[in-house]
């Protein structure tokens, strides 16, 4: 007996020290886990970054190819303007030498109208005197030498009548044959004055289109640039926040890590953002849930705890934080008001916001979050399997 009872004393004074080495082991390698968490979602998110970056500059070479784009375009409107314009003189230049030809023309016409008509009269008066006899002249003229040069002012008169006639009607070939060639010129300037308002028209197309792209570029880079500088912002005063929330506990409760996978939902609505789930801008990730519901509904607290926040924060809306102890805090954003001050202390269950949309999110819901030494974890790793959401598919 008194063997045993020694032997009982020895191992029992074996195993002490042996616990004191473990223990600390244990520890130590916990921490070691937890910083490389810490340290694994530092390089995601920096990746995710430099990833939006890398968007923006390809964006931005999109945006010069465009504006390359649309400065050609302009000036191939500008050419073509330009060149409507002369084609729009030559043609009223055109116009004017029609006009000029078709009064040249039409006096032409008339000449050689009243010139046929001079002639067709000569040639009547010749006819009568053809008709006459020799000796009538002679009995009509008391000197012979009248009637011959008579004969022959009437020929030189029929010739030169003659000679103008032709004169006159090559006269008015050549002028129509000039208001042909004008014509035809016309035409053709009216033809290539349509085909310079089709390009010119399909140009301006052009440019607006590329005018059209280039403003939803210049948007989504503005908007893009703007995300990356919102999501740094709203990251590091989330941050800063949990490190002035932080503080250094004596003891270990227990109480929050007791709960997990126990805890209800804040409030009932539609899963629409999980944990881990890349966003729309930037292939950020989420660091906590996003709940639809409808505007006014109560949100609740998981669990016990003292609200170590209750105002608006930048990015985050109406926010209100509840620190569970054991360093556990959860988090309830985009509320449409708070109800609790901080410093108050409140039961799991109780009131503590009203849903809205005061995060800027699309509809009306609740961001939830659970953090641990500041690092964001999994809510639904500590919330009910069958937590009242209709949970996405």
């Amino acid at each position: 007996m008194r063997i045993f009872s020694r032997l009982t004393r020895l191992i029992a004074f074996t195993l002490i020290p042996l616990a004191l080495i473990l223990a600390p082991s244990v520890s130590s390698a916990a921490e070691v886990r937890q910083l490389s968490d810490v340290e694994q979602q530092i390089k995601n998110t920096a990746a995710q970054l430099t990833a939006l970056e890398h968007e923006i500059a390809d964006g931005k070479a999109l945006k010069s190819n465009l504006q390359t784009l649309l400065q050609a375009a302009q000036e191939r409107v500008g050419e073509r303007e330009q060149r409507l314009q002369a084609l729009a003189a030559d043609i009223a230049r055109y116009d004017q030498k029609l006009n000029r030809l078709d009064a040249l023309v039409a006096e032409a016409r008339q000449g050689v109208d009243e010139r046929q008509e001079i002639l067709a009269r000569a040639l009547r008066d010749a006819q009568q005197i053809g008709q006459q006899s020799a000796l009538k002249i002679l009995m009509q003229n008391d000197d012979p030498a009248i009637a011959d040069r008579l004969s022959v002012y009437t020929d030189y008169l029929f010739n030169a009548q003659n000679q103008a006639i032709k004169e006159q009607a090559h006269a008015l070939q050549r002028i129509q044959a000039a208001y042909a060639d004008a014509a035809k010129d016309r035409n053709w300037l009216n033809h290539i004055q349509n085909k310079a308002a089709k390009q010119k028209a399909q140009f301006a197309d052009n440019a607006s289109n590329n005018r059209r792209k280039l403003g939803e570029v210049e948007n989504t880079l503005s908007q893009k640039t703007r995300t990356v500088a919102q999501l740094k912002a709203d990251q590091s005063r989330l941050q800063s926040l949990f490190q002035e929330l932080k503080s250094t506990q004596n003891g270990q409760s227990g109480y929050f890590a007791s709960g997990k996978g126990e805890y209800p939902a804040p409030v009932t609505g539609e899963l629409i953002a999980r944990f881990g789930d890349i966003k729309s801008v930037g292939k950020l990730r989420w660091k906590g849930l996003f709940i639809a519901a409808s505007e006014g509904q109560a949100v609740r607290s998981v669990a016990d705890g003292e609200v170590v926040y209750s105002d608006f924060l930048q990015g985050f809306g109406m926010l209100v934080i509840v620190d569970h102890g054991d360093s556990y805090t959860s988090l309830y954003a985009g509320n449409r008001d708070v109800t609790v001050p901080a410093g108050q202390w409140v039961e799991s269950g109780a009131t503590i916001a009203t849903v809205g949309d005061s995060g800027g999110q699309n509809s009306s819901g609740v961001y939830f979050e659970i953090r641990h030494e500041a690092d964001a974890v999994d809510p639904e790793d500590w919330l009910k399997p069958d937590f009242q959401i209709a949970k996405r598919q």
